[in-house]
């Protein structure tokens, strides 16, 4: 395409937790009823988009005839680990923006209904679907009422319910479910070689991918320093204006929303020791606890409307015109008055 994607499609990969997804799709094409249009659909850091890549490369392989299989080693495989595919493509938002243009879908849906360069199947992903526009969005509806033969369009999302009914109705949904969380820690620790916090796995969301990317360190360096700028706060050793200067620098930005899941976990702990009366010291996540007890009780009330709050800044990060460092500052003050309720500007 014209515009240079925001990340590099990822190669097929099949992981342990896809077994039940994949095993939809090879009967669905040994049966020759693979679907023109499928909602691969699931939370994130499940690797949907490598799985979808693996279905591509799957269809696309010169040895998939009877089974639905990459083989790694024809042209056709060799192709796609290249990236040059001419019969395979992938959607998603153009470098710097969040949303899918229409522009670049009504280019997919029109190489779907050219003539296959190498005389086979045609496969466009759009990722994250959910991040279509409306405009976007219905430029597919005709592809997906009317496909061309030996086209596949796979539309990836963690929201499925932030698509179209029109759209969604169109196609066949397979659903990525996550693994247990014993089976996360055990995948972790093959994958690290390293014994992993299972803190980690709350943290995540139960997501392994995700889980992947903090288990070596980063997991450890994020809760150390959100533990000192809460201590800190707390203990009136920094104020609000600092912090949040801190955290919506440029360099430390693409950290803020893993310090607002931090802090949405760390206010439910403290939430659910406050209702039990038994917690000395609060903390989440870590082993060792370094935040001391609120000296009042708590207004559990307040505490979830300060939850609310730090869930709905998470939700709008990727508005542009959000002023980051001032909606930091709001949120830290309204923690500090739900747990510090005698001093609430400190």
């Amino acid at each position: 395409m014209a515009d240079a994607p925001a990340f590099q499609p990822p190669l097929p990969r099949l992981l342990p937790w896809h077994a039940a997804a994949v095993e939809q799709l090879k009967s669905a094409w040994s049966a020759d009823r693979l679907p023109h249009a499928i909602l691969l659909q699931g939370a994130d850091g499940l690797g949907k988009r490598e799985l979808a890549a693996w279905l591509a490369a799957a269809v696309l392989c010169d040895n998939a005839s009877g089974s639905l299989q990459y083989c790694g080693k024809c042209a056709s495989c060799l192709l796609v680990a290249a990236r040059t595919h001419p019969d395979y493509f992938w959607v998603s938002p153009e470098e710097g923006k969040q949303l899918i243009s229409v522009d670049h879908i009504r280019e997919a849906t029109a190489r779907l209904t050219q003539t296959s360069y190498r005389q086979g199947y045609k496969i466009a992903i759009v990722d994250p679907a959910h991040q279509m526009t409306n405009a976007s969005a219905n430029g597919l509806l005709k592809t997906l009422e009317e496909p061309t033969p030996r086209s596949v369009l796979i539309l990836v999302t963690s929201r499925p319910s932030a698509l179209l009914p029109t759209v969604r109705s169109r196609c066949q949904k397979i659903t990525v479910r996550s693994p247990r969380s014993d089976e996360t820690l055990q995948w972790l620790r093959t994958e690290t070689g390293n014994e992993v916090d299972p803190q980690l796995i709350e943290f995540t969301g139960n997501a392994p991918l995700r889980a992947l990317e903090f288990a070596t360190g980063r997991f450890s360096a994020l809760n150390s320093d959100m533990q000192e700028a809460l201590g800190q706060l707390t203990s009136g050793g920094t104020d609000v204006t600092q912090v949040a200067a801190l955290w919506t620098r440029k360099n430390d930005l693409p950290e803020l929303p893993n310090r607002l899941t931090w802090l949405d976990l760390w206010l439910n702990s403290l939430a659910r020791a406050g209702i039990g009366g038994s917690a000395d010291l609060f903390t989440f996540p870590a082993r060792s606890a370094h935040l001391p007890s609120v000296s009042a009780a708590l207004n559990i009330s307040a505490l979830y409307g300060v939850v609310d709050q730090v869930r709905a800044l998470k939700a709008q990060l990727t508005r542009t015109a959000l002023q980051r460092e001032l909606a930091i500052e709001t949120l830290l003050i309204a923690v500090l008055q739900v747990i510090r309720p005698a001093a609430p500007g400190h």
